[in-house]
């Protein structure tokens, strides 16, 4: 697996502001904050702050946020110097690194995971982000990509210098604008605002709340945190093997996957509802735990997962291993399902769909981790207090 770092560029003077972007409010946190958190979330903790204007203040911030600051004294110099000042500070591990301006803070940290999860098990030289066919922030530009001696800029700069690898960049198609967004003026600051505002997350308390509201029976919400439980102890041990999975996302889908159990089509129910409360990112995940539909991001097959799972696929492969509250068997339960369904051949058809998808998963999961994900769920369901960790 690849040994991945962050450059996060935060050296300008950020003129057409007219304040220090990097600290700026955003959300709950900061500009500079929300832009390192996107790599925190998924475990990715070798980030690296380049400062320049202002570094005192800019570096404390990043050693606050749990990071290393590296000063560019060269910084009036352009952002070429604050790219070779972030790379030189890597280690000589590291395979590959995001590089990220500060102030393209709306980037998605599930946007980050899935990049990296592209970019396995070897790097190809520049992994770009695409959304609606333009490539975005932040590239994934591997060790190899970049020439022995920076010191000198290249013709075009590192727009230039990533051209020469065009032939043998890859692609990856994300459901994220803010991989275009750049906050260079105040009316895009403002913007940022609005848009960070209905992009949340909701708290594990919130979660538990909102099912409430919905007046699920008990053994709906009883399911639903077993699946949590599930999801949480599978994304554990898939971030101890560098998948990057963004835990807090997939906590929050998992408990709120069954949100609208007593509708018809509840999985496009429950989904449209999370929309509702500004849960989108969320709904995008629970909207997949029935059926990996064509229409979210066009992918319905296991290999079209780079092959490596997301947190759509390990929250379809969480609620398939639970039947209620307890450990199932796959197996068995497609056996049992296509007896009680004996008379409805489509219905039949559907869950050998279905539950093969998830056999499918579950072999590859198992292949990663090296043991049945159906161990890991056992634990999961046994432990009072489950938690997802980052890798």
């Amino acid at each position: 697996m690849s040994r991945l770092a962050a450059v996060v560029l935060a050296a300008g003077r950020s003129s057409r502001m007219g304040e220090l972007k990097p600290l700026l409010p955003l959300g709950d946190s900061t500009v500079l904050g929300r832009a390192v958190g996107a790599f925190l979330e998924v475990g990715l903790t070798d980030v690296r702050v380049v400062t320049g204007w202002r570094a005192a203040e800019v570096g404390a911030a990043a050693v606050g946020l749990g990071v290393a600051a590296v000063e560019n004294r060269d910084w009036r110099r352009g952002m070429f110097s604050s790219v070779t000042t972030g790379v030189a500070s890597l280690g000589n591990d590291v395979e590959a690194f995001f590089l990220l301006p500060a102030d393209c803070a709306l980037v998605r940290a599930e946007t980050i995971g899935r990049l990296a999860r592209a970019a396995l098990p070897t790097a190809p030289p520049v992994t770009y982000p695409l959304y609606r066919g333009r490539r975005g922030h932040p590239p994934l530009i591997a060790r190899a990509a970049l020439p022995p001696d920076l010191g000198t800029e290249p013709p075009g700069g590192l727009r230039g210098l990533l051209a020469g690898h065009d032939a043998a960049a890859r692609e990856i198609a994300v459901d994220d604008p803010g991989v275009l967004v750049d906050l260079d003026e105040p009316a895009d600051y403002r913007d940022a605002c609005d848009e960070v505002a209905n992009e949340t997350v909701p708290s594990p308390a919130r979660c538990l709340a909102l099912l409430a509201e919905a007046d699920l029976p008990p053994a709906v919400v009883a399911h639903s945190r077993a699946v949590a439980a599930v999801a949480a102890g599978l994304a554990t041990r898939l971030n101890e093997h560098g998948l990057h999975l963004d835990g807090r996302l997939l906590e929050a889908a998992a408990l709120l996957h069954d949100i609208a159990r007593l509708q018809p089509d509840h999985d496009r129910a429950g989904a449209a509802r999370l929309r509702d409360l500004g849960y989108r990112r969320v709904a995008a995940v629970t909207i997949r735990h029935m059926d990996l539909h064509p229409e979210v991001e066009g992918e319905t097959t296991l290999e079209a997962f780079s092959p490596f799972p997301g947190e759509a696929e390990v929250l379809y492969l969480a609620d398939k291993l639970v039947c209620g509250t307890a450990v199932a068997d796959l197996a068995q339960r497609l056996a049992g399902r296509l007896l009680d369904l004996e008379a409805d051949p489509a219905a039949q058809q559907r869950v050998r769909e279905r539950l093969g998808l998830a056999e499918r998963l579950a072999a590859l999961v198992a292949s990663l981790i090296g043991e049945p994900p159906e161990a890991v769920a056992r634990r999961a369901l046994a432990d009072p207090a489950p938690r997802v960790t980052a890798d």
